[in-house]
């Protein structure tokens, strides 16, 4: 579905940013990708909607491919209406909007009102709190409730591709699980996810691939569940490691990624 073939991007024509990053989403797959802040990975969700130009970055290198069309030419109303959708860091919802009308800022790209309608029942039966919260004002919602609201506003235009950018950031740890749980219904769906999180753990366990990004790179593309028994994978994101040795990932940079899978 989603093709990205040596990507290079960098901010101000100076800052290299992500450098040959190539990746794939399949088809209905939740795929994740990992890494520390500064990695790259919020570079590459917005190298994919289009983005980029808002940060005074550009991509100088490489293509992106979706349903096998060259997507990184594109603004992002066009990316929308071909099927991607992305939630963004943070929320970056309309505080002072109804929670009904921030969903309706979500299908603002659509134009058939039968499609609207039914990714509104969509969402409406993803969230019932929304539903009941609908004449609520965003900024008077717990931080759950306002992730339940990006993720349902993303939902709108009724997008193949799902980008999620941190979901599970700044949570409570029962609300994280909550959003586990939209996340792979959303997926059962039929939408495929691209999984941005710090939350490895969370992320992993929901994949059906994963990539771990360091300074601009791939350093390992595997299936998610090989991802999660991976060593150094566990010992640097999932602290999961006896002794108490220092967190590294050197052993990871001497590995070559493998970039093509299926499920």
């Amino acid at each position: 579905m989603l093709i990205l073939q040596d990507i290079a991007v960098t901010y101000q024509n100076v800052v290299p940013a992500v450098q040959g990053v190539s990746l794939e989403v399949q088809d209905k797959a939740v795929v994740a990708l990992l890494g520390a802040n500064g990695a790259g990975k919020t570079t590459i969700m917005r190298a994919i909607s289009a983005l980029l130009h808002i940060h005074k970055a550009s991509i100088v290198r490489g293509t992106i491919l979706f349903d096998g069309e060259r997507i990184d030419r594109l603004n992002t109303t066009q990316i929308v209406q071909r099927g991607i959708s992305q939630v963004l860091e943070g929320r970056r919802l309309f505080a002072d909007l109804t929670v009904e009308e921030n969903l309706r800022t979500g299908a603002i790209a659509t134009r058939d009102a039968a499609s609207v309608r039914r990714a509104y029942d969509r969402v409406m039966d993803l969230f019932p709190l929304l539903r009941e919260r609908r004449k609520s004002h965003a900024g008077y919602l717990s931080g759950g409730e306002q992730q339940m609201l990006a993720i349902g506003r993303g939902l709108m235009s009724d997008p193949k591709l799902l980008l999620l950018d941190e979901p599970s950031l700044g949570l409570a740890p029962f609300m994280v699980q909550q959003i586990r749980t939209i996340i792979s219904e959303i997926n059962a769906g039929g939408t495929a996810v691209l999984l941005v999180e710090q939350n490895a753990q969370m992320a992993l366990s929901i994949a059906h691939h994963g990539y771990v990004l360091e300074t601009g790179k791939v350093v390992l593309a595997q299936p998610a569940a090989e991802l999660f028994q991976d060593e150094s994978v566990r010992k640097f994101y999932l602290g999961l490691h006896e002794g108490g040795e220092r967190n590294n990932m050197s052993t990871l940079r001497q590995r070559r990624p493998t970039r093509r899978w299926a499920i």
